[in-house]
């Protein structure tokens, strides 16, 4: 830490996130070579070395790398639009920066790995720094500076490595500058002069050496950068485009569909991220087909060629008509209708041949016989005439509609009321769908169709009913819980009341051979479990306690699982863990928190006595000569001397290392106490015979004998505390009262 300035890692990330804003912002509204503008950019560089420094913590902290990379990579697939949209005369095919901090990660993880040879990892971190030097948005930089923050032994080191990569990016991006100004090898317009402004990275070494470990608290979430990011992009892009002067209606309308496609992409996230289902791929599988449906629309207004147009209505086609299948396997599992296999099969086969004849339809014309093309406010406005593949596709839409309400009129008639709920979101996020285009037909939006507002607005839909109202696997759940709790009974029941599982053992334990797909109502000895009226069951001679828990998702009772456990084993657990949590684990006696609540107690009901704290003079002297195993038999041995004591006179209690205290209860006459200190005493240093180390006890001790005026826990502990150190200071091995 630097002074007595303290920087968590939200204050960073915040600092982070500001800069970044002032930079971009420079980026979008001043001239780069301004003065105000080359201020704000190196305000910006605080950015980068911040974002560097947390994904080499991150990475040496992270218990779940693959979960770590696919977050970065997943927000760095989500980025790419927006930074293309913010960036695109700048930086053209180039990535984001969270993409050159997803290299950084992984050329660590491959320095890292254990199961590499030396060459294979020469060879993937030199494939990963070409990737970076060709498509990254900061070529290398990055990954140095991660690089010197998490193989830096200490602070100083990391900075002069940082400051070193720094000086040196400066240099090589100024020397291919001038050669640019010489041989024109790029097209980029700037002078060796124009990257000092990159030299702003080191102040982020004084922010950064503020850092005090802690992680903070974001009131917004853990993952707000990663969403912040592309949003701020897409935010500044649009103002830039307002303040520009020069809007157009049909460009607003591209906007739309990006800030829908960005929409989709976060959905996205946030469910593939959330517990593995059947449910959750096919809510997955709807929402990637659905990006495809939106990409196409988009590269469709922005298509100036008639053979891009065909190429654009195959994209779409695909994600449409599988978006729908999609839609089908998700209303199937909510209501537990599984259509065959082959029949999805069939539908998928059948769309990806309707796709094909839109891509050959310029030779063949059986999907759309022409493509006319005019021209609209200065705009690309096709115009399609349909043929016979058209209306297959639409007659394949109908078939899949058809089976949708097959799914959902039988869940309305023979569901659980779950069920129902899952039907009426499903029904309107199908009848959103098709809203956009009721809009477009009224003529409000200008001629312009809105489908990107009709595919949010369904995603947004079924993301709520997988959230709310989603199904636990419960099969799947149940293998699970079985393998990690193998010797316990488990029946495993869903909403329906419906046994879905159960192993060997419970259905040992009730008698029964099977009891799957049976109504738990049905079986005596599960409805009574269920009722409460039975907690415990015999098998084997041994004796089984019942437990019954819900199974829940968004406040919802899925189900019930219910548990066997030997009552035997059980209670011993119980009783091993109810020792661990008032005893010391080497000695056995009290700790500290036990301890301190039996004095409490004693003091309560206003009972006498003497608090005695000892440290053993020169232990450190018998780990140091003996070794650890003759230090922790000194402690036991010692612990030994105060068990002998009965806890109707002593409570003993150890602190820690080799300080221990106890408790005399009801003792506080001097010269008793005095007797058995030094009794406490002798044993001990009679016990401790080896010579080359005289280890003995020193003792504090405070008598509280005013019933009146007890002193409470803690002004105990202070005042024997003091004596200890008198102790000490007159020369060990001795008490002081």
């Amino acid at each position: 830490m630097n002074g007595k300035i303290a920087l968590n890692k939200t204050h960073l990330q915040l600092i982070a996130i500001v800069a970044m804003v002032i930079d971009h912002m420079a980026w979008a509204f001043l001239d780069f070579r301004t003065v105000p503008a080359q201020i704000m950019h190196i305000a910006g560089r605080l950015t980068i070395p911040i974002m560097c420094f947390f994904i080499a913590e991150g990475f040496r902290k992270t218990r779940a790398l693959r979960s770590y990379i696919s977050r970065v990579a997943t927000f760095a697939i989500v980025s790419v639009i927006p930074f293309w949209v913010f960036f695109h005369e700048e930086y053209g095919y180039r990535q984001n920066i969270l993409f050159d901090h997803l290299l950084s990660l992984l050329i660590l993880t491959v320095l890292e790995s254990r199961s590499l040879d030396r060459w294979q990892k020469g060879l993937l971190v030199t494939l990963l720094l070409i990737v970076s030097l060709t498509v990254g948005g900061w070529p290398v930089t990055p990954a140095l500076f991660t690089l010197a923050f998490y193989y830096g032994r200490t602070f100083r080191e990391k900075a002069k490595w940082f400051i070193g990569i720094n000086l040196l990016t400066v240099l090589v991006l100024s020397i291919l500058a001038g050669l640019n100004q010489v041989y024109s090898f790029s097209s980029l317009d700037w002078t060796w002069y124009d990257r000092f402004y990159l030299l702003g990275f080191m102040l982020a070494l004084p922010v950064i050496a503020c850092y005090n470990g802690e992680k903070g608290k974001m009131l917004t979430g853990r993952y707000f950068f990663y969403f912040f990011y592309p949003a701020h992009l897409l935010l500044l892009a649009f103002i830039r485009y307002l303040v520009s002067g020069d809007v157009d209606v049909h460009d607003v309308y591209v906007w739309f569909h990006v800030i829908c496609l960005l929409l989709v992409l976060i959905m996205l996230v946030a469910i593939f991220r959330s517990g593995a289902s059947r449910m959750q791929s096919a809510i997955v599988m709807f929402l990637v087909f659905e990006s495809f449906y939106v990409v196409g629309f988009i590269v469709e207004l922005l298509a100036s060629e008639v053979e891009t147009l065909y190429m654009a209505g195959a994209i779409e086609y695909f994600g449409e008509l599988l978006m729908l299948i999609a839609v089908v396997l998700f209303a199937s599992e909510c209501g537990r209708i599984r259509f065959p296999m082959f029949l999805y099969a069939a539908q998928i086969l059948a769309a990806l041949a309707l796709v094909y004849t839109i891509i050959r339809s310029p030779e063949t014309g059986f999907f759309y016989s022409t493509i006319r093309t005019s021209v609209v406010n200065g705009h690309i406005k096709p115009e399609y005439v349909h043929a016979t593949g058209y209306y297959l596709s639409v007659l394949y839409i109908v078939v899949v509609i058809a089976e949708l309400l097959v799914i959902m009129i039988n869940s309305l008639a023979r569901g659980s009321m779950l069920e129902k709920k899952r039907v009426g979101m499903i029904l309107a996020a199908s009848m959103f769908i098709w809203i956009p285009y009721a809009i477009t037909l009224t003529g409000i939006t200008g001629g312009y169709e809105i489908p990107g507002l009709g595919v949010v607005g369904a995603g947004v839909f079924l993301s709520l009913c997988f959230m709310k109202y989603g199904t636990l696997d419960s099969v799947a759940i149940a293998s699970e819980n079985a393998l990690e709790k193998a010797g316990e009974g488990v029946i495993i029941i869903d909403d329906r009341r419906v046994v879905t599982f159960t192993n060997a053992l419970a259905e040992r334990i009730l008698g029964n051979d099977s009891l799957i797909n049976t109504h738990a109502e049905k079986n005596a000895s599960i409805r009574e479990i269920l009722e409460g009226d039975t907690s415990e069951f015999h098998c084997d001679d041994r004796v089984y306690e019942v437990k019954v828990e819900e199974l829940k998702h968004a406040s919802l009772i899925q189900g019930y699982t219910i548990w066997f456990l030997d009552a035997t084993e059980h209670r011993e657990q119980l009783d091993e863990a109810e020792s661990m949590a008032y005893h010391d684990a080497l000695t056995g006696l009290y700790n500290r928190r036990q301890f301190e609540k039996l004095v409490e107690q004693e003091i309560a009901e206003k009972r006498p006595g003497t608090l005695v704290i000892s440290d053993m003079d020169n232990f450190k002297a018998i780990n140091d000569t003996y070794g650890h195993r003759r230090g922790d038999q000194v402690l036991t041995d010692y612990a030994e001397i105060l068990r002998r004591y009965p806890e109707a006179l002593l409570y003993p209690c150890r602190i820690g290392g080799d300080e221990f205290m106890f408790y005399l209860r009801g003792v506080t006459e001097q010269p008793l106490v005095e007797e058995v200190l030094s009794k406490i005493k002798n044993e001990f240093a009679g016990r401790f015979r080896d010579g080359k180390v005289k280890c003995t006890l020193s003792m504090g001790a405070v008598i509280n004998d005013n019933i009146d005026e007890q002193m409470d826990f803690a002004s105990m502990y202070r005042a024997a505390d003091k004596k200890l150190y008198t102790a000490k200071e007159n020369g060990k091995n001795t008490f002081v009262l």
